[in-house]
Order: structure tokens, then C-alpha cells, then sequence
């Protein structure tokens, strides 16, 4: 079994730089280790493209500090404060320090 040639939808060269970086001087790649992913779609091994020069909003997959380690997870707004999704509580203390958002993820098949 096999598929047809697209011929001219074949790229010779791809700059991923392009395509996945908007803010060079803001952008950094980061891969997730060990117990860093909080959110469910994020696995060790990940490589992430963070743009730290954009807001998060209701619902961005973010890099976060949390008591000092960064966290990969994903936030929601409460009371017009953004906080994570899933592992908070209301009322609980909450230090955290969104570092960047996450544009793009690759993940390795």
C-alpha cells in the first residue's frame, strides 16, 4: 500500500524558526523532565517552545514557578486572578509566577 506524490506540495527547505517562533528575543525551547507536567497533554520528553513575551489568558498552557520549581500546567481565571486549572483549591495560598507561555509543543513518535 502506498500513497501518491503531492509534487509540488513537497517543501525543499522548512525554516521552523518561522513557523514556530514569532519573538526571537522572548521564545525558549524547554524540555519537560520528571514531574514537571501538571497538565494531562504534557509528557517527560515534551519539547516545548515558550514565548515569554505573551499574556496568558483563560485557559494557555503556561510554564509556571510554583514554590520555586517551574511547572508546565494549564490556567484558568478565578476572581480575575489566573491559577491552575486542576490541583488548586480556593482560598489556599498560591505562590506562582507565570514564566511564559507555551506556543508549541513537539513531542517525539
Amino acid at each position: 500500500m502506498g500513497f501518491p506524490v503531492p509534487g509540488d506540495a513537497i517543501e525543499q527547505s522548512l525554516d521552523l524558526n518561522q513557523h514556530l517562533i514569532h519573538n526571537p528575543a522572548a521564545t525558549f525551547f524547554m524540555r519537560v523532565e520528571g514531574d514537571m507536567a501538571a497538565d494531562q497533554a504534557v509528557q517527560p520528553g515534551d519539547l516545548l517552545v515558550v514565548d515569554r513575551s505573551q499574556a496568558a489568558q483563560d485557559g494557555s498552557l503556561v510554564v509556571a514557578a510554583i514554590a520555586g520549581a517551574l511547572q508546565v500546567l494549564r490556567v484558568q481565571k478565578h476572581h480575575g486572578k489566573l491559577v491552575p486549572a486542576t490541583g488548586w483549591e480556593p482560598g489556599k495560598a498560591l505562590d506562582m509566577e507565570i514564566w511564559g507561555v507555551v506556543t508549541t509543543l513537539i513531542r517525539k513518535v
